[in-house]
């Protein structure tokens, strides 16, 4: 037994959410076992009648059986558990849990106070619109593809998408230091191009490059960018960590649109019993990790998200959190011109339109890039 521990904390608590697969009876020893996992990770038994047990363990709010075999369990942990740090956060909300099988984290609410600290998006919905002078649009984007091309092509490639009229023109995610297209050079070129096409068509267009790199080459990669005049970045944050994006987003001196790509994350939600909820991941966790744009697969494409994971997202994207401006989804994954209506329909106006391979079927680039443009206004 370990002696007595007594606390000053604030009484503000995350409020998370799983749902627990299997036998209804077990759910509650499962749960209580995830409360102490997710926390101090030591005997429960041997913690006396203290703060750490009344304060520091998760505590159990509710227990309600939603299914045959499943059980949506709320636990609410106190928020000086993440040391307001990012990282710790995440340890906090799905750490050792995660190897569990059928366990699921899908809900979560955070107090003012941690909000507040992660900030979340510098730009958000109101901020990209006055940005792109789109009061009520919807938002296009689209990606620089196939790897293997040389930099002027990527550049010839990024100014036609620009002068047509396309909002955001991001590296693909693929797109690194390759030597056929390294990034420097890459970079430069684009931003270049894009600029040029800002210039002689009056539009505002940006072009954002992929940060997909080393540990101790990131840095260097956004200093590139900077200094090359790259309207936003490309973050990955499964590859590079969801606090690099965050510290981004909070950076005064990057201060540029933040693009988050779900490269890596896939894992998370792709079995139904464990893992990530598709709007936790892809809608809160980026949201306030910084990104003013998540991409998902919109449903139908390649991909096997469904209708109501997208709606999920779709919402988790925009529903309030004190002191965090709303963001916006980003639908692609094997998109087609053809499909513009039917995704602003169910979206609404709130949604950048992510068009990638299908721009190139059209006479012309420029002109494919147009009639992107001309479907949404």
């Amino acid at each position: 037994m370990i002696e007595p521990t007594r606390l000053s904390v604030s009484g503000e608590r995350i409020r998370a959410a799983y749902e627990f697969t299997g036998p209804v009876d077990e759910a509650r020893g499962r749960a209580e076992a995830l409360a102490v996992e997710q926390t101090i990770e030591f005997p429960a038994d041997l913690v006396p009648d203290d703060d750490i047990r009344g304060q520091i363990i998760g505590r159990i709010e509710s227990l309600e059986t939603t299914g045959e075999r499943a059980v949506r369990v709320e636990v609410t942990y106190a928020v000086e558990t993440t040391g307001f740090e990012f990282p710790q956060f995440l340890n906090v909300l799905f750490g050792n849990s995660s190897l569990l099988p059928d366990v699921r984290l899908v809900d979560l609410d955070i107090p003012p106070a941690l909000a507040e600290r992660f900030g979340g998006p510098r730009f958000g919905i109101a901020g990209l619109r006055e940005m792109f002078d789109a009061p009520q649009r919807p938002l296009l984007s689209t990606a620089l593809k196939p790897m293997g091309m040389a930099p002027e092509r990527f550049a010839r490639m990024a100014y036609d998408l620009a002068a047509g009229g396309i909002d955001m023109i991001k590296d693909d995610h693929s797109l690194a230091n390759q030597p056929f297209a390294q990034f420097e050079e890459r970079v430069r070129a684009c931003s270049a191009a894009v600029r040029r096409a800002n210039e002689e068509t009056g539009s505002n267009s940006i072009y954002m490059p992929s940060i997909n790199a080393p540990h101790r080459l990131l840095d260097e990669r956004v200093e590139i960018a900077l200094d090359a005049g790259a309207g936003g970045l490309l973050i990955l944050p499964g590859l590079t960590g969801f606090d690099h994006m965050r510290d981004l987003a909070a950076d005064d001196g990057v201060g540029i649109p933040i693009m988050g790509h779900p490269a890596f994350l896939g894992g998370f939600v792709s079995s139904p019993t464990g893992g990530i909820a598709h709007d936790v991941l892809f809608g809160t966790l980026m949201r306030l990790a910084g990104a003013d744009v998540s991409i998902f697969p919109n449903f139908g494409g390649r991909f096997s998200f469904s209708r109501e994971a997208c709606s999920e997202i779709s919402a988790a994207s925009v529903r309030p959190i004190e002191g965090v401006r709303p963001m916006w989804p980003a639908a692609g994954g094997g998109m087609t011109m053809d499909r513009t209506g039917e995704m602003v329909t169910f979206y609404g106006n709130d949604i950048v339109l992510l068009i990638g391979g299908d721009l190139h079927r059209g006479e012309s680039l420029r002109s494919s890039a147009a009639a992107f443009r001309a479907a949404i206004t």
